[in-house]
Formats: C-alpha cells, sequence, structure tokens
C-alpha cells in the first residue's frame, strides 16, 4: 500500500511556504488551531478527506498532486514569495495583511 503521509507532509509544507502563508494562516482558513496543522506537516497526524479538499481548494492543486508521489505539484524552492515582495505566481496571494491572507485562505478552502 501507498504511504501517502511523506507526499502529503512534504507538499504541504512546499504549498505554505510558496503561496506565501503561516501555518496560522493555513490553520484558520481550516478552522484548527496552529498545532493541529503543524501536525500534519509532520506526519503526526493526518487530515481527514474533507480537509484534504479544503488544502487542495487553498492551495490550487488537485488531490492527487496534494498526496501521490507521481503527480507532486512543481514548487520551485528558490520561488518562495519572500514577505513584503509582491508575487508573479498566480497561486500566491501577493503581499497583503496577515488578515487579508486569512480570508482568502477561507475562501479558497471552501471552492469560492
Amino acid at each position: 500500500m501507498l504511504d501517502y503521509r511523506l507526499y502529503l507532509r512534504t507538499n504541504l509544507r512546499s504549498l505554505r511556504l510558496a503561496c506565501g502563508y503561516t501555518q496560522r494562516d493555513v490553520a484558520a482558513a481550516l478552522g484548527v488551531v496552529r498545532s493541529t496543522y503543524a501536525y500534519y506537516e509532520t506526519g503526526k497526524s493526518q487530515p481527514d478527506v474533507e480537509t484534504l479538499v479544503k488544502l487542495s481548494r487553498m492551495f490550487g492543486v488537485t488531490l492527487d498532486q496534494l498526496v501521490l508521489p507521481g503527480a507532486q505539484p512543481a514548487v520551485d524552492p528558490h520561488r518562495f514569495r519572500v514577505k513584503h515582495h509582491p508575487s508573479e505566481d498566480p497561486r500566491t496571494i501577493g503581499d497583503l495583511t496577515e488578515r487579508e491572507k486569512v480570508l482568502i485562505a477561507c475562501l479558497r478552502s471552501r471552492g469560492l
């Protein structure tokens, strides 16, 4: 059986950093505490299917790209968004306040 957890935790961190989110931003969008989301990134626990769907919408990737090794999204570590510098990548959210980032993350996680 394929152990998707390794790919999931790696992708969660990479996608979060590429989009310029903090763990607190993502946790707020999911309606969980930061430590719960941090456990997803470290592999200590795994999100349920509903949460996986929210995460894939938030990061603009498919479920396959989120959890399967052959379908991983291409995230160039050199393109990670630096705080206070707008990004050219459409998956990022630019130079917004923390409150604006949380609001956008919430909307994306709901598919809006």
